[in-house]
C-alpha cells in the first residue's frame, strides 16, 4: 500500500485549494491501493510557523514535516497570488530535509483567480520540485474560482486534468513498485 500526503497551502480552511487535492487523492485512489494522510497548513499553522528551523517545531510540526519525507508521493497545491505559492507553503518545504524526499514523486495542483497565474506551475511549483529531485506528474491539474461551486468541481475540464494526473500518478506509483520488485528478484 502507497502513503498519499497531500499537502494544502492554502492559508484559509476548507478552500478550494483543499477541494482539488482531495478530489486527486480520491481519484489516485480509485486506481491504486493507497493510504492518504492530509497537511493541512492552514489548520496547523500554529505548529508549521511554530519554528525558523526544524529543531525548533512543536513535536506536531515535526510530524507534519516528517510525513511529507515518508510519502510515496505527495499532492501539493496552493493557490496562487501576486505570481507564486503562498508563504506558508514555501516556509514548509523550507523544513523539508532534501535528502529524505529525494526520488520521491508529485502531483502539482493549483487555484487562482484568473488564468493568467497557471505559468506559476512551470515557473514556480516544478523549479521548487526540481531542488528536491523529485519526479513529478506531467499533468498539473489548476482551477480559477468559476470551476468550483458549493465546495465542488463544476468544471468539466479541470475533472478532465485531475483524472489525467491520477492515471500518471498511478503509473509512477506501480512503475516504482514494479522497479522495485525487479530488482529485489534479481538479487
Amino acid at each position: 500500500m502507497h502513503l498519499i500526503v497531500s499537502i494544502n497551502g492554502s492559508p484559509r480552511v476548507n478552500s478550494r485549494t483543499g477541494v482539488l487535492l482531495q478530489s486527486i487523492v480520491d481519484a489516485i485512489s480509485a486506481q491504486a491501493e493507497v493510504r492518504s494522510e492530509i497537511v493541512d497548513l492552514a489548520a496547523e499553522s500554529h505548529e508549521i510557523f511554530s519554528g525558523i528551523s526544524r529543531d525548533k517545531l512543536t513535536p506536531r510540526g515535526a510530524e507534519l514535516v516528517s510525513l511529507a519525507e515518508q510519502a510515496d508521493l505527495i499532492v501539493i497545491g496552493s493557490p496562487i497570488y501576486r505570481g507564486s505559492y503562498t508563504g506558508i507553503f514555501k516556509h514548509y518545504f523550507d523544513l523539508i530535509d532534501r535528502d529524505r524526499i529525494a526520488n520521491g514523486l508529485a502531483v502539482l495542483a493549483a487555484t487562482a483567480g484568473a488564468p493568467h497565474h497557471a505559468l506559476a506551475m512551470e515557473h514556480q511549483f516544478r523549479p521548487l520540485m526540481g531542488f528536491f529531485n523529485i519526479q513529478t506528474a506531467a499533468t498539473a491539474p489548476f482551477g480559477v474560482d468559476s470551476d468550483f461551486t458549493d465546495g465542488r468541481i463544476v468544471n468539466q475540464a479541470l475533472l478532465n486534468q485531475v483524472s489525467r494526473a491520477a492515471s500518471e500518478a498511478a503509473f509512477l506509483l506501480t512503475g516504482r513498485t514494479s522497479a522495485k520488485s525487479t530488482v529485489g528478484a534479481g538479487q
